[in-house]
């Protein structure tokens, strides 16, 4: 259980600090107007909130706590 509680801990500070520094994100394309042969499309860049970040580190933070201080 330990060792599941420290996985937990990495991955959430992990992602926490990825999506906090903004490495996480996606394109979104979409097309707004099709002319005969022609295409317009907009593409626009989309990221979940840096709070969301910085959530996902905080409880990372505490789940490590609550494992250091698990007994085997």
């Amino acid at each position: 259980m330990r060792g599941f509680l420290f996985g937990l801990a990495l991955l959430l500070l992990v992602a926490g600090g990825a999506i906090a520094a903004g490495m996480i994100g996606f394109d979104r394309t979409e097309t707004v107007a099709k002319l005969g042969p022609m295409e317009l499309t907009n593409t626009e860049r989309k990221a979940p909130p840096v709070e969301l970040g910085y959530g996902l580190l905080a409880v990372g933070a505490v789940v490590f706590v609550i494992a250091l201080a698990r007994k085997k």
